[in-house]
Order: structure tokens, then sequence, then C-alpha cells
């Protein structure tokens, strides 16, 4: 054999444990094979137990959220606790609280779905009240109906508006007034029906005259009054038109975006 063939031979030899050592690597065990399998498949369904109890957990969420700012209103308005006492009054498109010859007079223009007329009665609802029962001032509530088309049915401001007028004929005014801000129904969602504001009329103590006026409606009285408050705001504010809220000081428009604008008013009666 020449040294040529040796070398060829060895060459081949060298070649094929090569190729058996390389079997006998990626060969594996039958068992060892299994259970790395087993492992494989239990961390791959925890994997997927994990995903679907994080994709119930946010759909947990999201339900909740949606839930509690879906707006749902509860089966009767929730009455709102007396507060001070003070004279009340129907005069025209308005309710008067607080003495008439009280030396300073506040006029709030509001809607009952208007969420900034509900913000203004939470932030001074109870100071007005208490100044009123004290003879500081007035107070001369305009309720207008700006946002019917807002409602779902259409029409609530109105509804609303025309029982306020109905409450202060029956003498329960000032807790109509407040609990229908205390639990004030969304925009673009439910209001209180007409069944629901007599019920709450007659919680506080009203008789049938108050559901007969809120069942006959007052749909154009609150037009009237609406029509009226926006020629008269439109002569005093600068774009000339009627929002709400929209509150006067002794007839001018007072900028309720500074916290000290009632304690200034009621500085100005002492």
């Amino acid at each position: 054999m020449s040294q040529e063939d040796a070398d060829v031979g060895g060459a081949q030899r060298a070649e094929r444990k090569r190729k058996q050592q390389a079997a006998q690597v990626t060969r594996t065990d039958p068992a060892t094979a299994a259970s790395a399998n087993r492992g494989v498949s239990r961390g791959a369904v925890a994997g997927v137990v994990v995903v679907v109890l994080l994709a119930l957990v946010l759909g947990l969420g999201i339900w909740l959220q949606m839930h509690n700012e879906s707006g749902d209103l509860p089966p009767t308005i929730p009455v709102a606790a007396a507060g001070p006492v003070y004279p009340v009054a129907a005069q025209g498109d308005s309710v008067i609280i607080g003495k008439p010859s009280a030396p300073v007079t506040i006029d709030v223009y509001e809607d009952f779905l208007c969420p900034g007329c509900g913000q203004f009665e939470q932030l001074y609802g109870d100071q007005l009240e208490q100044a009123a029962a004290l003879g500081q001032l007035k107070v001369v509530y305009h309720p207008v109906a700006i946002l019917d088309d807002v409602s779902k049915p259409a029409g609530y401001s109105s509804l609303a508006a025309g029982a306020a007028f109905c409450a202060s004929e029956a003498g329960v005014f000032p807790r109509f007034h407040e609990s229908l801000f205390a639990t004030q129904p969304r925009e673009r969602d439910h209001g209180w029906t007409s069944a629901q504001l007599q019920q709450l009329g007659r919680d506080l103590g009203a008789d049938d005259d108050f559901a007969r006026c809120v069942q006959d409606g007052a749909q154009q009285r609150v037009a009237a009054a609406t029509k009226q408050a926006s020629e008269r705001l439109s002569r005093l504010r600068p774009d000339g038109r009627l929002a709400t809220p929209t509150v006067l000081v002794n007839g001018a428009i007072a900028d309720t975006g500074d916290p000290g604008w009632l304690d200034e008013a009621l500085g100005a009666a002492r």
C-alpha cells in the first residue's frame, strides 16, 4: 500500500468516526426526550393560562369602568337632606329664595342637565342657602332648557325645569332643586322620567296638584323662560348667547372661576 493510499484510508476512517460522534450527540434517550417535551408542554400551558387570566382581569376592569361611568340612575330620585329655612316664591320665569329686601341679589341661570350647573350647586349651593336664611342675599333661580337634545329621550331639560316651577308652587322647591343636582343625569344618557319627578315631589310632601302640574307639562312656560333669559343675557354677555351656568351679582356677570367671588359679594352685604 502506498503512502497516499494509507492517507486516504485514514481520512475516511476519521470522517466516519466524526459522523458517529455527531449522531451520538444528536441522538437522545427516549425518556429524556419525553421529559423535555413535558417540560415544554407545561411551560406552554402555563403561558396560555397566564394570558387567559390577564385577558379576564383586563376585561373585568373595562366592564367595571364602563359600568361605573354608564350614568345608570337608581329607580327613584334620592331625596336630599333638609337644609336651612328661608322664604321661597315663584315669580314669572324664576324662583326666588331669601328675603326680597336682602342687600345682595344673585341670579343663577341653570339647566338641570348642565354638568357645570351641577358643579356650581355642589360648590356653592349650601353657602347660598345659609346666606339666604341669614337675610344676607336673595337668590333668583332661572331654570332654562338649552340641552334638550342631549338626553335620552330628548326633552329632559324642559321636563326638569317645568317640574322645578311646579315644585316652587307646591312649597317643596329647595329640596327638589337640590335633589335633582345631587343625583344628576349625564348628558347623552337617560334622564329622570315624569313619573320619577312626580314621586320625588310626593316624597317631599307635595300634594296631587304637583303631580298634575308635572303631568300637564310646562314646556310652553319653560320655552318662554328660556327665550326671556336668552334676550336678557344677550345684552350682558360678550358673546351674546345664553350659557349655563351664568351667575349675576346685583345685575353684573360674576367671575365664578374666582374662588372668592361669593365672599366678595357677601362682603358687600355687611
